[in-house]
């Protein structure tokens, strides 16, 4: 189950801003430091910056403008994150990228 999911927005290509309202923080350790690790579908490790803003949660940095350009995220795409149980990878979470059919070039 998703602990995050976001249709992705321009702006969210620089950086990723989920204002979603959660009863518990659903990133404890990354919001003690600033960065939350995560495991992609290729098992790449990613560590994205990690704030908490008055627009809400914000995933950023350099690695953030890097996942989004290595897997090709366009506007219209949904990001999900959701907790790494059971996988070898050390990272506490994993990020999968559901793609919009709208985005598909058809060739």
């Amino acid at each position: 189950m998703a602990l995050l999911q976001k249709t992705v927005e321009q702006l969210d290509l620089r950086e990723l801003t989920v204002t979603a309202a959660y009863d518990t923080e659903p990133f404890p350790n990354a919001c003690s430091n600033n960065s939350l690790m995560v495991i992609d579908e290729r098992r790449y490790p990613w560590t994205f910056g990690y704030r908490i803003t008055r627009r809400g949660r914000v995933l950023s940095g350099f690695h953030w403008q890097n996942f989004i350009r290595d897997n090709n995220v366009r506007v219209g795409d949904t990001v999900s994150i959701e907790r790494n149980d059971g996988h070898d990878y050390q990272a506490p979470y994993k990020i999968e990228i559901i793609r919009n059919p709208r985005n598909s070039s058809g060739t």
